[in-house]
């Protein structure tokens, strides 16, 4: 679901991400004869949603071979099979009335299932040459109707359980696509017993970054305000500030620390160890900026 609001000179785009959801793949249908086990089996990465589960009988011509006539000719006959392999990636079960109670003693009966695979995982994307930034993000509850389909009164009941996701722009700030999984394992549980979403919204915004070599200077300039995104003082990559430095310097890729400017209107300082402490001794560090104006 996508809601789409104005904001400053942006387009700020809300994301409900229910439990597990977003990219659809093709339905599947499932047929097990009674006393037969069904098994549905998703991709890695995806969650089996059921659409639909029946079980009982509603035709004469599903699992009728070597069954009497007499036991194929009620066909109004079936029951709803709820919560079957829902949320799984795979799953196994008895087509049988121990399972599912009898709708019709004396018919022979059948489970049907259509289930769809979805995704774990909530994307988002911003367009060529733009970046993601996260405005706010929770997850829990702070209404009955948002990803309440098929689900209990018991569930949706608790519209005040929300924590802030924060994780979410930590993993999405800065880039132009990222993914997040909508879960307890990743968020905690603000309410235990509640059906749980994850709420984003976010902007895109045009890339504007600067790089400053260590004992140089960043200087950042919009004619109007800067709003400054991330800002890392280390090194990340070889190639950035290497010219004319020993390869011995540049090795180390996995060496940053928060800079100063973060979330600040202007920035003008020094990319030097002075300011921002030396988070990889004997490595040439540099200042890499992203911000928008």
């Amino acid at each position: 679901m996508f809601l789409i609001f104005i904001q400053m000179k942006f387009v700020l785009f809300t994301l409900f991400l229910c439990g597990f959801i977003l990219e659809i793949n093709v339905s599947e249908n499932l047929l097990f004869c009674f006393q037969h086990f069904l098994f549905a089996l998703a991709e890695e990465g995806q969650a089996i949603y059921v659409t639909s589960a029946t079980y009982g009988r509603s035709n004469r011509f599903t699992c009728y071979v070597g069954i009497p006539a007499e036991q194929t000719k009620n066909t109004d006959c079936a029951t709803r099979a709820e919560s079957v392999c829902e949320g799984r990636s795979a799953c196994n079960v008895l087509a049988s009335s121990a399972v599912f109670g009898d709708p019709c003693v004396g018919t022979y009966k059948y489970l049907d299932v259509i289930y769809l695979c979805f995704q774990h995982f909530l994307f988002a994307l911003a367009e060529e040459g733009q970046a993601i930034y996260v405005t706010s993000a929770t997850y829990g509850r702070t209404d009955k109707k948002t990803c309440s389909a098929r689900r209990p009164a018991d569930q949706l009941k608790n519209t005040e359980c929300f924590t802030y996701a924060e994780e979410v722009g930590e993993r999405c700030n800065g880039k132009q696509w990222c993914k997040v999984k909508a879960s307890n394992y990743v968020f905690g549980d603000p309410c235990y017993g509640t059906y749980k979403y994850l709420e984003v919204e976010y902007i895109c915004y045009g890339i504007k970054t600067v790089v400053a070599c260590e004992g140089s200077e960043a200087q950042i300039s919009c004619g109007k305000d800067i709003f400054v995104i991330s800002a890392i003082y280390g090194r990340s990559n070889r190639l950035t500030c290497s010219v004319g430095i020993p390869a011995e310097q540049t090795k180390k890729t996995h060496c940053a620390t928060k800079a100063v400017c973060e979330g600040k209107s202007t920035c003008n300082v020094l990319a030097s160890s002075s300011v921002f402490g030396d988070p990889c001794v004997g490595t040439y560090k540099y200042l890499d900026v992203i911000y928008l104006c």
